[in-house]
């Protein structure tokens, strides 16, 4: 009772309760509604495009074709070099499953002490303190002097004739018909390189340490971790296992490079991890991804082990299905005016390929067989993301209230300019920047404005670069970063049973059904328009306005 007169007054016989007010309705949070399609920066081959093509019968020579227009088979090999880890504190530690040595040299006389023998099982803890590098090794055992190592070359470059081919429903394509060898020219970038496994030359023996010990050595070069009988050293901080030999190269930090022949690399890719996939397909993956190391070495000397070059986990990722594919195209590369092309590929373009300008925002002069073009797909994986108009704001550096957003599409409908408006003026930045500021996908996506009863979570930041151009300035590889392995998986029969269906007739004619989709995608983002404008405010009704199509571009920089 008592609790019920705290409640209630009680008046000439009426009852009053008291009702706590009301909270005051939440003003609603403007937003800006993302919607796209694809995953990467759609340059080149688009994984998801080489899968559903191989799906519909399409042979690797046809759907290189598709993605590569204008380039030849030739031939090239060699060794290529990946960072595989960064010891932030100058330490690293390096397993010998089979049994190795520590050397100071690759080939040719070893400094005094070593080389150090590691046995099966063992490993050794390599260090760098600024001055010299130094190998420990429990219960290994030191050379009593130098010892001389030699490796061989590789072999030459050569040069694959075309025949021809002809795709129902495409232009015609070529197919690898070995001719008689051609040497290629070697020049930086644009060339089939062919680079030995070690330089020829011997390096000077570095000064004995001042006091040796069992299983201990101290040298001023850098020390080359060597497997027994072809075998594989592990890096204890990566849990990986690589195959070929394995460099500690000193700097702030101490880092590790795997030195291995690219046929080796390619089996240990971890681009594409899912046996499923058509053997046409996989072979097209092989093909583009062995171009790319090449080039990539060829220009830069070193590849990363992330999606900023491709992913590389090593021995511990190969399986048969790509060691068969990487095998049957062994040596194969893609060749356009007989040097070396720049093989980019994504995960998926949302239908519809990249020039290099939307995909990288650098100019694509001197690419022409990288071009916006529509390609098969049953997956275009569409994605929305929303952001509230304050965190759009903040992650482009926009200072004060932004009243709009207009967007500039390049030939495939990708955005390759983001205006910011307000009442204090306008901010343009790249579709790419503006991409990697909020963390989206893609560059293939339009903006519409909404409202939101709460606001949502800020967007993810950026997850890192993307893959680029061989030989294109870069940031330097983050070597040792823990690879993400954003690969186009194949749906299982299960889940992609009602997603495809096979051509029962002829090769091509499931790539040509599919096409048709991706065809109607670009024809939509054209008939969109070249620019579209998104107003914030009362008069702008959350609709989207378009605008006339931008006139033809600016020249490219010369």
């Amino acid at each position: 009772m008592l609790a019920v007169r705290r409640a209630a007054l009680v008046l000439g016989g009426a009852v009053l309760l008291l009702v706590p007010p009301l909270p005051a309705a939440a003003a609603p949070v403007p937003v800006v509604v993302i919607e796209g399609r694809g995953h990467g920066h759609g340059v080149g081959m688009a994984q998801d495009g080489a899968y559903w093509m191989g799906r519909s019968g399409s042979s690797t020579p046809q759907i290189l074709n598709q993605f590569y227009p204008g380039t030849t088979l030739g031939r090239s090999g060699g060794e290529v070099r990946v960072g595989v880890l960064s010891a932030p504190g100058n330490v690293a530690v390096v397993r010998f499953p089979a049994g190795g040595e520590v050397r100071d040299a690759r080939e040719g006389a070893q400094s005094p002490g070593f080389p150090v023998r590691v046995r099966s099982g063992g490993e050794a803890r390599l260090r760098f303190d600024g001055r010299q590098y130094v190998v420990e090794v429990a219960g290994g055992s030191l050379a009593a002097g130098g010892t001389t190592f030699h490796t061989a070359s590789a072999p030459p470059a050569q040069l694959l004739g075309p025949t021809t081919t002809t795709v129902p429903g495409a232009p015609t394509t070529t197919a690898p018909g070995l001719l008689p060898i051609l040497t290629l020219p070697s020049t930086p970038l644009l060339t089939a390189p062919t680079l030995p496994l070690a330089p020829s030359t011997t390096a000077p023996p570095a000064p004995a340490p001042a006091a040796a010990q069992p299983g201990r050595a101290a040298s001023a070069r850098p020390l080359w971790a060597v497997p027994t009988g072809g075998g594989t050293i592990g890096v204890a901080e990566r849990g990986a296992q690589y195959r070929g030999v394995v460099e500690a190269v000193g700097g702030s930090p101490l880092r590790l490079v795997n030195a291995v022949d690219v046929e080796q690399y390619l089996r240990g890719m971890g681009e594409v991890r899912n046996p499923s996939w058509p053997p046409a397909s996989l072979r097209a993956q092989a093909i583009a991804a062995r171009t790319y190391a090449l080039r990539a070495v060829a220009g830069g000397g070193e590849l990363c082990d992330t999606q900023q070059c491709q992913v590389y986990l090593g021995a511990q990722a190969e399986y048969a299905a790509m060691d068969k594919a990487v095998t049957a195209t062994r040596g194969q590369v893609l060749l356009y005016r007989r040097a070396l092309a720049s093989a980019v590929y994504s995960s998926n373009g949302g239908g519809v390929e990249a020039s290099p300008e939307e995909g990288f925002g650098t100019p694509g002069t001197g690419y022409p067989y990288l071009r916006a073009a529509a390609y098969p797909t049953n997956d275009p994986q569409p994605w929305t993301v929303t952001v509230a108009v304050r965190d759009v704001a903040a992650r482009l550096g926009f200072r004060g209230r932004l009243t709009g957003v207009r967007t500039a599409a390049g030939p495939s409908g990708r955005v390759v300019q983001v205006t910011l408006d307000g009442p204090g003026g306008s901010r343009s930045v790249r579709g790419v920047d503006f991409d990697h500021a909020l963390g989206l996908r893609s560059t293939l996506f339009t903006v519409r404005l909404d409202q939101a009863a709460t606001a949502p979570p800020p967007p993810p930041t950026d997850g890192g670069p993307v893959q680029g151009l061989p030989g294109e300035p870069t940031a330097a590889p983050d070597a040792g970063a823990v690879p993400s392995e954003a690969t186009p998986a194949a749906p299982t029969p299960a889940a992609g049973a009602a997603l495809v269906r096979a051509a029962p007739a002829s090769a091509g004619t499931g790539a040509g059904r599919l096409l048709l989709g991706s065809l109607a995608a670009l024809l939509l983002a054209a008939a969109c328009g070249g620019i579209t404008a998104v107003r914030f405010g009362p008069a702008a009704g959350g609709r989207p306005r378009r605008r006339p199509p931008p006139g033809p571009p600016p020249p490219a920089p010369t």
